[in-house]
């Protein structure tokens, strides 16, 4: 038995980036009444306040996305990649939530990736979304898993 090291990285599994997030849903309906157009305009796309505005009660479906949005920037390296909430679109699909990357979103994920040893083409991302307007909290969950390069 050798003990020299494989010639392969040592994980060449998959490669998991989760971040999680919760928001009062009351705290998003007084952002949404102080400073009305201009927080919407800052922190969601027009697809996403279309969405948001056509709801029974928009603010719980803004603070999902608003939890969704900070989920995902937790799953990027770095304290503070400099990725503004718009550049996240959280996109409803008939299959469920969806991320739409803006290119600083996009290069921003790529870049974690690599320093994750990671291709950033192999990587697919789940989004859940919850709101329960009787607790008062919306959560938001992001998970990117992508495939370790294998190292010859």
């Amino acid at each position: 038995m050798s003990d020299e090291a494989p010639d392969v990285a040592r994980n060449t599994g998959p490669t998991v980036r989760h971040g999680v997030d919760v928001v009062a849903i009351d705290r998003i309906a007084d952002l949404l009444a102080e400073f009305g157009d201009s927080f919407r305009g800052r922190i969601f796309t027009p697809a996403e306040q279309a969405y948001c505005e056509a709801q029974g009660d928009p603010p719980q479906h803004y603070a999902a996305r608003w939890a969704a949005k900070e989920a995902f920037l937790k799953t990027l390296v770095g304290s503070s990649p400099g990725v503004p909430t718009a550049a996240i679109e959280i996109d409803r699909r008939p299959d469920g939530p969806r991320l739409s990357l803006a290119p600083v979103a996009s290069d921003a994920l790529d870049s974690t990736l690599e320093a994750c040893d990671v291709q950033p083409e192999t990587a697919d991302i789940a989004v859940s979304l919850s709101h329960d307007q009787t607790a008062g909290y919306a959560t938001g969950s992001v998970t990117v898993v992508g495939t370790a390069r294998r190292h010859h």
